[in-house]
């Protein structure tokens, strides 16, 4: 499912994560998270997480976006993540972008990328993060493993909506196999 990505990933030097705005924990989550499992995995790669402000998650390792010119765009692999419609992207400059890719767990409703994984059977685009890495094989460190981590937490109701599945737990499972602090998390957000 996540070739394709993996692919764009490994073509371009320099990567620009985006997410819609105004971010919830999912949105923030998935995107500090990618950026953190592509600088562990491809330290030779240039990684921004852009957008607005972080606003009630700010709590959240490595919350405040890059800031980064027009030109870092020109050759470089955006990816959208959490954001069904092209209108709701924080930082439209994704458009500039040699090659885009999109990464979302809501229901389909417009093209928006070059590549477009969408699977709306997960609970959060965390958990589509969390199962890349895992699949992949991808290392993660404790800032990605915690930022996705708190996405799927808020993005599954406390791991009480329907969309909670054994899937879910097994994902949190695998991303609590590296060390982070699971009560700072409920701390922050409560």
């Amino acid at each position: 499912m996540y070739e394709k990505i993996l692919e764009a990933v490994k073509s371009h030097d320099t990567i620009i994560i985006h997410r819609h705005n105004k971010p919830d924990g999912d949105a923030l989550g998935s995107q500090i998270g990618l950026k953190h499992i592509l600088l562990e995995n491809f330290p030779e790669k240039q990684v921004y997480a852009v957008g607005d402000d972080a606003r009630f998650f700010a709590f959240m390792d490595d919350a405040v976006m890059d800031q980064i010119p027009d030109s870092a765009h020109e050759n470089a692999l955006a990816v959208i993540l959490d954001c069904g419609a092209a209108g709701l992207i924080s930082d439209c400059r994704y458009q500039l972008a040699k090659r885009t890719v999109r990464i979302d767990h809501h229901l389909f409703t417009q093209a928006i990328a070059d590549v477009e994984v969408i699977d709306s059977s997960f609970e959060s685009c965390c958990g589509m993060i969390a199962l890349l890495a895992k699949e992949s094989g991808l290392r993660l460190n404790t800032v990605a493993a915690k930022s996705l981590y708190t996405g799927m937490v808020t993005d599954s109701g406390r791991f009480r909506y329907d969309s909670t599945t054994a899937r879910t737990y097994a994902l949190a499972s695998f991303l609590m196999e590296t060390p982070f602090d699971i009560t700072e998390i409920y701390q922050q957000l409560y």
